[in-house]
């Protein structure tokens, strides 16, 4: 078995949204400034392209869609069948974006829309296939009300929430989101994706990135603000059955992270007191963590000695980021991990979180 959590999909082009639009957000949509609405996007682009050439039809993009022709035929000739995959999790691109649009009620619209034509397009028609809620974060009522709205279609196994925000996830503006999520079992998957776009916060203290590669390898810190953020927050003790995902992210440096929120615990519980025990308790049973981009040094036997103390026979789930340019084989990814915790990471901790079953018939 095997199940790949990060598989990303997405619209050829904001109008593939309209039949599933009410009247006044279809206007909008097909009207706003000279072209229709736009939604906001990175000031650094890969020098040779975010996909693989290979996943998309290269030659349509003079057209201006977003990823022309990555089609369903295409996701199962490149990865779910020569992989065998079990069961994909599919998550979003541009709709990413959603979340760090300053006009939070037409983001959720938007964001309702997306999941009704994810259902529609993509998980009806594979049944291997599963989607993440898209929510408006910057507007948590609404956001719990599509959490609460897809609840039921089992189809759907967590919760999106883009790297890029207005506030750390922790901080309690967003508990309506972790409640709805947690009354119904739905991890909370936290992805890299817009941060320092929008209405979000330059993705580094220092400021923003000139270049792509300095913005690539740079793109988890927003991610260790949330890790941080919720885990120091309390929200583990307001919502016991909360669950996170920490996607692109990398491994190592929520190593560091850890090490430094158990240190810095003991020196200042007078001001967190809502954070009760040791934050890597909460870690061990809330948190799970993706394996792309997996780090690997030089030595790829100097990898195993470290992560083992993220304790990945139970935190570590596999994730290809299919189909970026980065995207991580699973043969090789789980090469590169000891024999006896591979099963662990290819799909028995991704099934126990999402609550993913046997195999299912093609």
């Amino acid at each position: 078995m095997l199940i790949d959590c990060d598989i990303h999909v997405g619209y050829e082009s904001l109008l593939d949204l309209v039949p599933y639009l009410d009247g006044p957000t279809r206007e909008h949509v097909l009207h706003a400034g000279s072209n229709g609405l736009a939604m906001p996007s990175y000031p650094w682009y890969h020098p040779t392209g975010w996909i693989r050439k290979d996943a998309y039809d290269a030659a349509a993009t003079a057209s201006g869609r977003q990823i022309p022709g990555q089609t369903l035929p295409t996701l199962q000739r490149l990865l779910l069948d020569p992989f065998d995959v079990t069961y994909g999790i599919l998550t979003p691109d541009e709709a990413a974006a959603f979340s760090i649009y300053p006009n939070a009620q037409l983001a959720a619209r938007l964001a309702t829309a997306y999941n009704d034509w994810l259902a529609e397009r993509w998980l009806q028609e594979d049944a291997r296939l599963r989607g993440l809620v898209v929510v408006a974060a910057q507007h948590p009522e609404a956001a719990a009300d599509e959490i609460r709205r897809r609840a039921s279609d089992d189809r759907f196994v967590g919760v999106f929430l883009p790297g890029g925000a207005r506030a750390p996830y922790g901080n309690v503006i967003y508990d309506p989101i972790w409640r709805a999520a947690a009354e119904h079992g739905l991890p909370v998957v936290v992805h890299t994706h817009f941060d320092g776009v929008g209405l979000s916060s330059p993705v580094t203290a220092a400021g923003h990135p000139d270049t792509y590669a300095e913005y690539h390898v740079l793109c988890g810190s927003g991610m260790y603000g949330h890790f941080v953020s919720t885990v120091y927050s309390g929200v583990f003790e307001r919502y016991p059955d909360a669950r996170m995902v920490m996607s692109e992210g990398g491994v190592v440096p929520f190593l560091g992270y850890l090490w430094r929120l158990d240190t810095d615990w003991k020196a200042c519980r007078s001001e967190i007191p809502h954070c009760r025990r040791l934050p890597s308790e909460y870690v061990w049973d809330h948190v799970r963590f993706t394996t792309q981009p997996l780090e690997t040094p030089e030595d790829p036997s100097d990898l195993w000695p470290i992560i083992r103390h993220l304790r990945p026979e139970r935190t570590l789930l596999f994730a290809s980021d299919y189909p970026h340019w980065d995207f991580d084989e699973p043969t090789h990814t789980l090469r590169l991990l000891p024999a006896e915790i591979r099963d662990a990471v290819a799909y028995r901790n991704a099934g126990e979180l999402f609550r993913l079953g046997a195999p299912v018939p093609l």
